[in-house]
């Protein structure tokens, strides 16, 4: 099967010149990738099962690592970099089976990739965090996660 980039979350705007700056960290177990665009609110990115995760700089980023995620995250479909990672590491079949690659372009923030069971988006603000974050369990015990 051929490898497909398929946009599943895009960013309150598409324009790559208003991105100020972006942090990644992990918090309460739940990987966050929060991201600053200039004169929006901070749109953070929530890594459920992250297993993986590695960011580019932008002079290293050819047109193959951006197509289809730039501004936008996107899932990589029968991605050879996540079957590889699955060899090398030994994941248990159970967890393999529901590990995804992620990826999204930011511009002058590079290219962020991760390998995690889900991922979902949510406005600035705990509450906004928490609503996601309920969304998201419904969603994959119902199967679509």
């Amino acid at each position: 099967m051929a490898i497909s980039v398929v946009p599943v979350i895009l960013l309150p705007t598409m324009d790559s010149e208003r991105f100020e700056r972006c942090a990644f960290s992990l918090q309460d177990r739940e990987s966050l990738l929060t991201v600053h665009l200039a004169e929006l609110p901070p749109f953070v990115i929530h890594f459920h099962g992250l297993r993986w995760h590695r960011c580019t700089p932008q002079a290293e980023c050819g047109p193959g690592l951006i197509a289809g995620c730039d501004m936008a995250v996107a899932e990589v479909r029968e991605s050879p970099a996540l079957k590889h990672y699955l060899k090398q590491s030994q994941v248990p079949d159970k967890e393999a089976g529901g590990l995804h690659h992620f990826r999204i372009y930011l511009g002058k923030g590079g290219c962020h990739e991760a390998f995690a069971r889900s991922v979902y988006g949510s406005g600035h603000g705990r509450m906004s965090r928490a609503f996601a974050s309920f969304g998201n369990s419904v969603k994959l015990r119902l199967g679509r996660g």
